[in-house]
């Protein structure tokens, strides 16, 4: 390392729920060093501690690794933050954290939503463009307003991305494509529902709304070196992000994040009408606000990564070596001794159904179409509504198998795959470049060249070849 030598970089987290990723990207859109770690839960639980060390830790590691690539000191002048949401904390008027995380996924609320007045519940689909659930955070602020006794005065939610960067030194923000997951927001106006704010007892919950890409603030001192006076931005959900890492943001285009929730996800350049957004949610799609501002998006989840492992851990094929086994297509593919279901995302289990005469790959062939239909259905749903994409791009670790990607090109015409295998955190950091750059004209202009010099530069969030 050269003594005195500075590189400026920027750094992209994505808070998942398995795990939490940065990514170092220097000013020119290489990337430098990667760092991954576990998010912390306790079943269906963790603290804002536990969530802001688990940041802290993959940035600084992350930082280290570009360090150690690039030979020389390594300053990030940008931070942006990505991560899943619904999940969050409520802060009192003091700003001190009053409650636990809880995991987007418990069903905690299910009771005090099935409560609720009629009313409010047809109008729930249309004027947030979700279906009614516990998944979203207005289930999880009633269940603790009825357990704890009411919000505390001055109440305010900050989703994890937005309070992990307020930990840092960023001001309370609201971004947009977290917070109509909340199921606070009228997307009409985009302001916070009154409605559901009366539930609760709060005339606001829901800090000032800050775009993704626009400065909330610098990092304090004192909390990481090479990371003091970093730009920080909030980037917002980690899916919508994803889709602008590998560029498929354009109007009417699709993509397909393959991880474990395979997502479906539409860019519309445009507000949804009420019916529309009431059609979508008929259909099994949520329909909220996108990173870009100005720009709706439409997300249909599939389990399948879930199936997918389920059925490989029951075929003794989970390691590399099995999956290249089974990774061979059939001679006859909708073998009638086999059945999957479970990849619904209203479905609770996996099953699988087995007679005389299926081989392994009949059954991993079932699985794939068993996931190709469910996709094929959301697909339909939001052609329906909004009309059929034009151009698609897919991205995730199971596009890696030839029989998955088979399967999505079957469905999916034109279909290109990216090799992108980190789009979340490198989303984050074009967003962060651009919030460090003091944001220079628009934002897809100017994410454009750094993009292209990501996909180019040899990294360890680059896919492997076959």
């Amino acid at each position: 390392m050269s003594v005195g030598a500075v590189v400026e970089a920027v750094v992209g987290v994505d808070i998942g729920t398995t795990e939490t990723k940065a990514l170092v990207v220097d000013t020119d859109g290489r990337q430098l060093g990667f760092a991954r770690g576990t998010t912390t839960w306790d079943g269906a639980e963790t603290t804002a501690d536990a969530l802001f060390a688990d940041a802290l830790g993959v940035i600084g590691a992350a930082l280290a690794d570009a360090e150690t690539a690039a030979g020389q000191r390594v300053q990030a002048i940008g931070l942006g933050l990505a991560g899943f949401a619904e999940s969050g904390v409520v802060l009192d008027g003091a700003g001190d954290v009053t409650t636990p995380v809880i995991a987007w996924y418990d069903q905690r609320g299910t009771t005090e939503l099935a409560r609720l007045d009629p009313a409010f519940l047809a109008a729930f689909p249309r004027r947030t463009g979700l279906p009614l659930g516990a998944q979203w955070t207005i289930g999880k602020l009633l269940w603790l307003q009825d357990t704890r006794g009411g919000l505390p005065a001055g109440a305010c939610w900050l989703n994890i991305p937005e309070y992990v960067a307020h930990r840092l030194g960023a001001a309370r923000v609201s971004e947009p494509s977290l917070a109509s997951r909340t199921g606070l927001l009228d997307q009409a106006t985009g302001r916070q529902w009154p409605a559901a704010l009366a539930l609760l007892g709060a005339e606001r919950l829901l800090p000032e709304t800050l775009t993704a890409g626009h400065p909330a603030g610098t990092v304090a001192p004192g909390i990481l070196d090479g990371l003091t006076g970093a730009v920080i931005t909030v980037v917002g959900h980690d899916h919508p992000v994803a889709a602008t890492g590998v560029g498929a943001v354009g109007d009417h285009e699709l993509f397909n994040s393959c991880g474990t929730a395979d997502v479906i996800l539409r860019t519309l350049p445009r507000p949804l009408t009420d019916d529309e957004r009431e059609s979508l949610v008929v259909r099994g799609i949520d329909a909220g606000t996108h990173v870009l501002g100005g720009q709706s998006v439409l997300i249909g989840g599939v389990r399948a990564g879930l199936v997918m492992r389920r059925v490989l851990a029951m075929l003794g094929a989970a390691d590399a070596a099995g999956r290249a086994a089974l990774d061979t297509p059939v001679a006859d593919p909708s073998h009638p001794a086999v059945s999957v279901t479970g990849a619904r995302s209203t479905d609770e289990d996996v099953t699988i159904t087995v007679t005389d005469g299926a081989s392994p790959r009949a059954v991993w062939a079932a699985a794939l179409d068993h996931i190709t239909e469910v996709t094929e259905n959301l697909l339909r749903g939001m052609n329906d509504v909004v009309g059929t994409h034009h151009a698609a791009v897919a991205a995730g670790g199971w596009t890696r198998m030839a029989t998955v990607r088979e399967a999505k090109n079957r469905i999916l015409p034109g279909l290109r795959f990216s090799p992108m295998t980190q789009p979340g955190a490198f989303g984050a950091a074009l967003f962060a470049a651009w919030a460090a750059a003091g944001n220079p004209g628009d934002f897809l202009t100017f994410a454009g060249p750094l993009r292209r010099a990501g996909l180019d530069s040899p990294t360890p969030v680059m896919a492997s070849k076959e």
